[in-house]
């Protein structure tokens, strides 16, 4: 009778993080976060060990992008979806990175018969997208991210009119706890003209976080001009507060509410006070989603009324009824429109 072979124990795991005795590793002059940092905290070489250190202890999550602090409320709102006469959007996806759309408008109060047709293409990484009107105007986006935290923006806008073509460069960066963004519209680095922006968000707390933006217009080489604005935003369970405090007495403060899964609110004030001048305006906008449509209404102080609502009649078809009413202008505006998706 064979004698059983007792199997034998495989080796414990090797360690990849830590190189071999005798080897060296770049990454060993970097301590773990939950580690203790060597040096002394009293000498100022190892300051930015310990700050680290110390920052990465609070566990501080990433604020969100400069641009999206009144996003949530926006949402609520039906400015980016209000439009008057009538309107259709055909949709064609022709491969899974590839699509075009063809938008008809006529019938608008304030615009004149218009086409425009789109084309986009998407991957992972990058994202390019065109429009052309039948002016032959042209409006395009390239966005590209080059790593998860990284990601550079080239938006251009070529038209007839003169002065109003545009081209704008925006790089971003969100960190762990911070966010960068850097803008530059219509730059000249010979003569150093232009648009500048550069705005930082910074968490302190679990749901405060501070930051600031800083505006440089040079329209031309001996004209210069310089803005700075200070903001806060605080998040709860389910409510963001934000403010932003502009130069010259501009206020823009926000206020948005998650009552469930399907009713959103949101508050927004806009306040200028400089000398002997006081203005404000209050918006109060909702967001309504139901089984099969989504309903946006929003009223302010000014007395004017909109809502726009989507019915989504069948798979890649859907109806939409605009209407905007001005009290105090007594002006009103409607539109009717159908979007379909192939």
């Amino acid at each position: 009778m064979a004698t059983p072979t007792t199997p034998t124990a495989a080796p414990p795991p090797q360690n990849l993080g830590t190189p071999p005795p005798g080897l060296y590793s770049p990454l060993g002059a970097f301590s773990p976060k939950d580690q203790t940092p060597t040096g002394s905290p009293y000498n100022p070489m190892h300051w930015p060990r310990w700050f680290s250190y110390h920052k990465n202890r609070l566990g501080l999550p990433n604020p969100g992008k400069f641009e999206r602090l009144h996003g949530e409320v926006k949402e609520t709102f039906v400015t980016n979806f209000l439009f008057d006469g009538a309107q259709a959007n055909i949709i064609k996806e022709l491969s899974p990175h590839f699509h075009v759309q063809h938008q008809f408008s006529l019938g608008s109060q304030v615009m004149p018969p218009m086409y425009n047709f789109m084309s986009g293409y998407m991957t992972e990484r990058t994202m390019a997208q065109g429009t052309m009107d039948n002016d032959t105007n042209l409006n395009a986006v390239v966005r590209h991210m080059w790593s998860m935290n990284s990601l550079t923006k080239v938006v251009a806008q070529l038209t007839h009119m003169p002065g109003h073509s545009m081209l704008q460069v925006e790089h971003e960066y969100n960190g762990s706890d911070f966010s960068i963004n850097l803008k530059a519209m219509n730059p000249n680095p010979m003569e150093f003209t232009g648009l500048y922006v550069a705005s930082y968000l910074q968490s302190v707390s679990p749901k405060l976080a501070l930051g600031t933006e800083v505006v440089l217009q040079r329209p031309t080489p001996d004209m210069e001009e310089t803005a700075m604005s200070l903001v806060g935003k605080y998040s709860g369970k389910d409510f963001i507060a934000t403010a932003q405090f502009q130069g010259l007495g501009a206020i823009q403060a926000s206020y948005y509410q998650r009552i469930n899964e399907k009713v959103d609110f949101g508050v927004e004030i806009n306040a200028l006070v400089q000398g002997q001048r006081r203005e404000a305006v209050a918006t109060v906008g909702g967001k309504f989603d139901f089984r099969q449509a989504t309903f946006r209404g929003q009223i302010d102080t000014t007395g004017r009324v909109s809502a726009v609502l989507e019915e989504k009649m069948a798979p890649g078809f859907s109806f939409l009824i605009s209407g905007d009413l001005d009290h105090m202008k007594g002006q009103s505006k409607f539109g009717v429109g159908i979007m379909l998706s192939a």
